[in-house]
């Protein structure tokens, strides 16, 4: 991999107004989230919001996973690790082994603050291009950036374990922002893992009919997924997402002020 620079700061657009689900998040954690993104930003770090936060962004519904991530340039992490250590975060590997190599997993408070630089697989990087494409929101008066719509889901598809699945929050994004994805650029990105995408579209589609209608019609085709017709597609989309679950976990359901419960 070429020699990384460090990154330029997110493009400066209008700020919506704050969202509402961030009078959500506990108390706690939002005092250690500040003190992380205060400490990172005092020492000339650009970062993401990716995790919980950017899902919300997207939703707009909070889902409480008791830790926070952000996203940095590789050039940047030394400096993000140091000045999180400066402000009083401990390293976590102290507690529990972790693979130090993309990630540094700073605790504070009982909350785990997450910084990442690359994925676990080592195949995706954070580089310029997530910062030139990240949303621009407010949380509590706070202006903060998270990763666009493209990358999270790019990133959340590699997520397909035993005791964790993120396919769940690609589905929740892909209903709520499939208008927004830059689907040309996810697809490039995507490269040799297209099938990962492919996949998970299918499953989009045969879930909400009426959702997957959003997606451009060439991608449909080229992924072969046909429109699925019915009375009420509403009420097939309720059914068919009960059945993975009838807890509340798809955002479209949920009223905003419950938080998502998986």
């Amino acid at each position: 991999m070429d020699e990384p620079k460090p990154s330029p700061p997110p493009p400066q657009e209008d700020v919506p107004v704050s969202a509402p689900w961030g009078e959500l998040i506990p108390e706690d954690q939002w005092a250690v989230f500040l003190e992380g993104t205060d400490a990172i930003s005092r020492a000339g770090v650009r970062f993401l919001l990716g995790g919980a936060m950017a899902l919300a962004t997207y939703t707009g519904h909070w889902r409480n996973t008791k830790d926070i991530d952000v996203f940095v340039h590789p050039a940047d992490h030394d400096r993000a690790i140091a000045a999180l250590r400066d402000a009083g975060f401990e390293d976590y590997f102290e507690r529990e082994n972790y693979d130090r190599a993309w990630i540094f997993r700073g605790f504070k408070g009982g909350v785990i603050f997450d910084v990442i630089w690359q994925l676990p697989n080592h195949r995706v990087y954070i580089d310029n291009a997530w910062f030139a494409r990240s949303r621009s929101f407010q949380l509590r008066g706070c202006a903060f950036a998270a990763v666009g719509p493209e990358d999270l889901i790019h990133v959340k598809l590699y997520v397909l374990q035993r005791n964790r699945c993120d396919w769940v929050d690609v589905l929740n994004v892909l209903a709520a922002a499939s208008t927004e994805v830059d689907w040309p650029w996810l697809v490039e990105r995507m490269g040799r893992d297209l099938p990962l995408l492919h996949a998970a579209l299918a499953i989009f589609n045969w879930m909400c009919p009426g959702r997957a209608n959003d997606v451009p019609i060439s991608l449909r085709e080229r992924f072969a997924l046909p429109p699925i017709q019915a009375d009420d597609l509403a009420a097939m989309e309720e059914r068919r997402t009960r059945l993975f679950d009838s807890r509340p976990w798809f955002a479209p359901h949920q009223p905003s002020d419950r938080p998502l419960e998986l």
